[in-house]
């Protein structure tokens, strides 16, 4: 007896090409399961690769405890079929057809990414992505997809485009950054076919595919121009969702989660919102990018209260940036002894250097007398950067 088997996935293409009949012993006959044998034919004919793949290892699941090499010869083309696809990775980015460039850009290799700094709750939620990663087989042997596709949703600065650079490191995927503002398009039709053009390339081989700035498919829908384009783009993108192949990962980021479509939030597997760091978080992130810092070392979490990553490094390279220049002030202006400080520099600049002696231990008389200023002078300039 023969087992008619047919993979769509198996092939370069769309469509479906016919394995060569597989004898069937008794033994198999008793594990195979009609129901599962009639799936594979269904998701083979209507071209559904991502079902397909995880009926065939489901298949090679069963087929393993009664026929150990037919079960080789199985996760053999399924391991040729991943290579394959990782092959054209090579293929020529898509681009503008007015303007020539690039709709997408392409990290094929991310080099070690900065470890991001997450909640307790966003830390599993990413631990289990990978491990879902890690154990692809054993989940779609079981009939379960690991998580193809999360959105991440949170205010800017927080570490979104950071997690997913992380999150592509790990899993040794080249990262692909589409950002959905870049390519709005002023020409009817446009947008749509430069975004399909982008997922199709991102669906041909293994990679992580973020796409940024998410919400620029809903901010413009106010806008009776637009509606139609707006609507055409997000059934394309709903269409790359639900086809999206397990081997890959697709992650949205959002500022906006509220301007969504509520039909898009329906089609990610995983939803993972990223807050304003906490106390505790933002220590964590002094101690591991600033801890050698003698001028930062003052500063406290306390100091940087309801504000996101990208602000507070922000803010701190402002701060050192004053200091070494208020330091190479300081020490040009060290021996003109004939003419006063206050006389040589901006008001702003005599501020700041008011305020770097006072951080370098300087009392105010010292202060006041090394620039040639009051002491209400150096006391107010003092009060002004308490009150910011």
């Amino acid at each position: 007896m023969y087992l008619l088997v047919i993979i769509a996935f198996f092939s370069g293409n769309v469509g479906f090409y016919w394995l060569p009949f597989v004898k069937v012993n008794k033994h198999i006959k008793k594990v195979m399961d009609n129901k599962l044998i009639l799936s594979i034919v269904d998701a083979a004919l209507a071209g559904d690769i991502n079902n397909a793949q995880m009926l065939v290892r489901k298949l090679a699941s069963k087929v393993r405890a009664s026929d150990n090499e037919l079960y080789i010869k199985i996760r053999n083309k399924i391991e040729n079929d991943v290579l394959r696809k990782m092959s054209t990775t090579t293929k020529s980015l898509p681009v503008d057809s007015d303007s020539r460039q690039a709709l997408v850009q392409i990290e094929e290799v991310v080099h070690e990414a900065q470890t991001p700094i997450h909640s307790n709750e966003n830390e599993d939620l990413l631990e289990q992505v990978l491990m879902e990663r890690k154990y692809y087989g054993e989940l779609l042997s079981e009939g379960i997809f690991p998580t193809k596709s999360v959105i991440f949703e949170g205010p800017p600065g927080v570490g979104k485009t950071m997690s997913a650079r992380w999150l592509a490191y790990k899993l040794q995927l080249p990262l692909l950054t589409l950002d959905l503002a870049s390519v709005m398009s002023s020409f009817l039709g446009k947008t749509g076919s430069n975004v399909k053009a982008v997922l199709d390339h991102a669906i041909s081989f293994p990679c992580v595919l973020l796409l940024d700035e998410f919400d620029a498919i809903a901010k413009k829908r106010d806008d009776d121009r637009e509606l139609g384009e707006l609507k055409r783009l997000v059934t394309v993108l709903l269409q790359a969702i639900d086809r999206w192949p397990a081997t890959s990962l697709l992650i949205a980021a959002t500022n906006h989660g509220d301007l969504l479509d509520p039909a898009i939030w329906r089609r990610f597997d995983m939803e993972i919102t990223f807050s304003l760091p906490t106390k505790n978080m933002i220590s964590n992130y002094l101690e591991e990018n600033w801890a050698g810092d003698q001028i930062i070392k003052k500063y406290s979490a306390d100091d940087f209260k309801q504000m996101s990553f990208s602000n507070i490094d922000r803010k701190l390279r402002h701060i050192k940036r004053q200091n070494i220049l208020s330091t190479i002030t300081l020490r040009n202006l060290a021996g003109s002894s004939d003419v006063p400080l206050a006389n040589s520099i901006s008001k702003d600049e005599r501020r700041r250097l008011v305020v770097n002696l006072h951080e370098r231990g300087l009392s105010q008389r010292a202060i006041a007398e090394k620039l040639g200023i009051s002491r209400p002078t150096v006391k107010k300039a003092l009060e002004q950067n308490e009150h910011g």
